[in-house]
Order: structure tokens, then C-alpha cells, then sequence
């Protein structure tokens, strides 16, 4: 197994199971009964729960494009970052390490296809 076969599915791997997990609590707390805010929702509230959805969203993409859904979810996480740096604490700390081991396996690639295509002597 290479590298690159590795960096990807295990970035894979990863946005998989964060997707799930966040996932998950998004939709309970949507459709849940104990979804009641215990204070009145400010506009920080929102800009953390529209990045939050933007990074999943941007872990997605990456399974197919990894460089566009890396970025998507680095720039949602740097946004929420900006509003609240406890984001940045686990399990949030998953989310960014996810997307840049998607930029690792796109940086890779070009390398792997090079040394493919380059005759022995």
C-alpha cells in the first residue's frame, strides 16, 4: 500500500466517522425535544453552527475533490475559530486535522504519478 493510499483513507476514515458523529447530534438536535436553547441564540451561535455545517460539508467534498473540500472545511474552521477558539479544542481539533491530511494526499499525488511514469533503467 503506498503513501498516498494511506494519507487518503485515512483522511477517509476520519470525515467518516466525524460526519456520523456530528451528524447525528445536528439531526437530534433539530428534531429532538430537548433541542430548546437554554438563552437567546446571538449571531456568534449561528456563525458557529453555519461553519460547522460548512466543514462537514467540506469533509464530504473531499472524498471526491480533495483539494475544494480541504479547503472549504479549513476556511468554515478558521471563520469559527475567529468567532470562538474553544472550537479549536477536541474533538474539534479533529476536523482540521482531517482536512489537512486530504491537502497531504493531494499534494502526494502528483509525486506518486511522476515516480510511476518514469522509466527504469
Amino acid at each position: 500500500m503506498s503513501l498516498v493510499t494511506l494519507v487518503r483513507w485515512s483522511a477517509r476514515a476520519l470525515s467518516g466517522l466525524i460526519v456520523l458523529f456530528y451528524g447525528f447530534f445536528l439531526v437530534a438536535h433539530l428534531f429532538g425535544e430537548q433541542g430548546q436553547p437554554s438563552r437567546a441564540l446571538v449571531s456568534s451561535d449561528y456563525i458557529i453552527l453555519a461553519t460547522l455545517i460548512a466543514s462537514l460539508v467540506g469533509l464530504m467534498l473531499a472524498w471526491k475533490w480533495e483539494l475544494i473540500g480541504a479547503a472549504v472545511t479549513l476556511i468554515a474552521i478558521l471563520i469559527c475559530a475567529a468567532v470562538n477558539w474553544k472550537v479549536l479544542m477536541f474533538p474539534g481539533t479533529l476536523i482540521p486535522l482531517t482536512a489537512l491530511l486530504y491537502l497531504f494526499s493531494f499534494w502526494l499525488r502528483p509525486v506518486q504519478i511522476i515516480a510511476k511514469s518514469k522509466p527504469r533503467p
